[in-house]
């Protein structure tokens, strides 16, 4: 069994002025006679991203007491000390892992350093990127939109059966349901964003039935996301929102700021806890634990496996500002050895 050695991401305040300066500055917007640096449109998640891989780095060099104060990031790099850096951090750490360090390596140079960096390394970084493979496959944790669609109106069903019998219990199960409808129907929020809607804020009732809209300094691709919810989840949400969320506010002690999505005792749900329901949700009643981001492959594969010669929608419908992503999707498909079409996926399989 391969040892994986402890490592530590060196904090950004922890990292020599010389180094963080030019990383500060990479990050400035454009003024009146100022350029933008190279990195003043990244977001703020792909920025901690980069952060934490550099910081990996640094912390080795200072291990082994190579951390001059005085070098700036591009000469901190060649293929030797990355090598001995990869021989220690690899062993033990899934591939994605891996490559996200390197990554974060490579582009904190390229930024501090513009417009080039080091292009061996932003190459190799790539590589690795696109070639990495998951520690766990998805192909077993992988659903259908038909069968996850049917247990979100499954469980809406149970819940409000359940709360028709005054079982309080029912309220959760409605929710839970409706998660995992809206989820499948709607993909494209991720979600940090998907457990940020606020009613009146980021969720919106208007006449045309349930929209949600995001501006683009609030998503981690940096693009509005805006849409309406497919008509047949327009009265569920109904009922969520004036019966079944209420419900669930009673037993709150804190002030209601609107969070849709909330907890039994009306506590607003982070977004690990969307992806703890979930996923228990999707394995109690379907026998493997989906998680919210696989929703959004599942939704890319099944169109690529009933529809692909319209395969390039998934950009829109997972909000990819290309399709190189969604192609990955398509791929999936192709291991599937036996396919079978799903009509009307979108449009329901059952009558409400």
């Amino acid at each position: 069994m391969t040892t994986k050695q402890k490592f530590s991401s060196l904090r950004l305040e922890d990292w020599p002025a010389y180094d963080r300066d030019l990383w500060m500055a990479a990050q400035k917007k454009a003024g009146i006679f100022d350029e933008a640096g190279f990195a003043a449109d990244w977001q703020p998640t792909t920025l901690r991203s980069l952060e934490r891989g550099y910081g990996l780095y640094l912390s080795w060099l200072a291990q082994r007491h190579n951390l001059d104060q005085d070098a700036a990031p591009v000469d901190r790099v060649d293929q030797d000390w990355i090598k001995t850096f990869l021989n220690a951090y690899a062993p033990g750490r899934s591939e994605l892992t891996v490559a996200a360090a390197v990554r974060g390596i490579a582009y904190v140079v390229r930024a501090t350093n513009p417009p080039d960096g080091q292009p061996w390394l932003t190459k190799l970084a790539h590589r690795m990127t696109n070639t990495a493979v998951p520690s766990r496959p998805k192909l077993p944790r992988m659903s259908s939109v038909a069968e996850l669609e049917e247990l979100g109106r499954h469980l809406m069903r149970a819940g409000w059966k359940d709360l028709q019998m005054r079982k309080i219990s029912g309220a959760q199960i409605f929710r839970n349901g409706l998660m995992i409808a809206a989820l499948i129907a709607r993909p494209e929020p991720r979600r940090r964003n998907f457990a940020a809607l606020r009613i009146n804020h980021s969720f919106l009732r208007d006449q045309i039935g349930v929209r949600v809209r995001f501006l683009k300094d609030e998503t981690k691709k940096g693009r509005d996301i805006d849409f309406h919810y497919p008509g047949w989840l327009t009265r569920p949400f109904d009922v969520y929102v004036n019966d079944i969320r209420p419900l669930l506010q009673t037993r709150s002690s804190v002030n209601d700021e609107g969070w849709l999505w909330i907890g039994q005792k009306g506590e607003p749900l982070r977004p690990h806890s969307v992806t703890g329901i979930v996923t228990k949700t999707t394995k109690q009643h379907l026998g493997k634990p989906v998680s919210p981001h696989l929703f959004r492959d599942i939704a890319a594969t099944d169109i690529a496996l009933l529809d692909p010669g319209h395969v390039g929608i998934t950009k829109s419908v997972l909000g990819h500002a290309s399709l190189s992503s969604s192609q990955k999707s398509y791929n999936q498909a192709t291991s599937f050895s036996a396919v079978m079409r799903l009509d009307a996926v979108l449009e329901g399989l059952m009558e409400d």
